[in-house]
């Protein structure tokens, strides 16, 4: 498995549909300013701290990028959204819902 740090750049899944999870709050008690991300695989829904992660993957921006996005908009210190965002990324890749960009991607994409 990868191991997420400030240097891994995510990108989200192509075969990923996103919705507002205001229709679907009945799926979480959390969903309020949430998303709810489907694949043929399944559903999840990321709530409003989780939805500022996915909004800022991109393909381009670094998980270091990602945090500064974080912290700018939570108004915390690095220090504590640190772990709880790599976390949040891990799941994501465990459940295919990003990938890793990898070099060659970067190029190709440029």
């Amino acid at each position: 498995m990868t191991s997420i740090n400030d240097n891994t750049v995510l990108v989200r899944g192509l075969d990923v549909t996103a919705r507002i999870a205001k229709a679907v709050t009945e799926l979480s008690d959390r969903a309020e300013g949430g998303v709810l991300l489907e694949t043929l695989m399944g559903r999840y829904v990321l709530d409003r701290d989780a939805r500022v992660v996915w909004l800022l993957i991109d393909g381009d921006r670094s998980v270091g990028e990602l945090l500064d996005g974080v912290a700018e908009t939570s108004g915390l210190p690095l220090d504590q959204i640190r772990q709880p965002t790599y976390d949040l990324c891990e799941r994501l890749l465990e459940f295919g819902l990003v990938e890793v960009v990898t070099p060659a991607d970067a190029l190709t994409s440029r």
